[in-house]
């Protein structure tokens, strides 16, 4: 899928998060997210396919946000998990904290 093909834009932000699957990862960092999903740089250690809980955490604005996902694709060059069942309340969070993170970047 190309860059204009998506849905939901990426963002570069300073936000990590704790992946629990078959294996549990903590405090991994992020590479990109956005309101569909999120990228983690290395080589991915859950099989595509695979449901993962997520504990996202936002360092600067000190705030987690659980989350369920799907992991879509993983190469030996990246991971990607596709958020689902997300409640209106956890959508609501995340367009929040993204739209934060942006603001506090801008310096607005």
């Amino acid at each position: 899928m190309t860059a204009d093909a998506r849905l939901h834009p990426r963002y570069s932000l300073d936000a990590h998060a704790d992946v629990i699957g078959e294996e549990v990862v903590l405090c991994r960092p992020l590479v990109d997210i956005s309101l569909g999903g999120c990228r983690f740089a290395g080589p991915g250690w859950e099989d595509p396919g695979a449901d993962v809980q997520l504990v996202l955490t936002f360092p600067s604005l000190k705030v987690n946000l659980p989350l369920s996902g799907m992991v879509v694709r993983a190469t030996e060059r990246d991971m990607g998990v596709r958020f689902h069942n997300l409640t209106d309340e956890q959508k609501w969070a995340l367009r929040k904290h993204i739209r934060d993170l942006q603001t506090q970047a801008t310096g607005e």
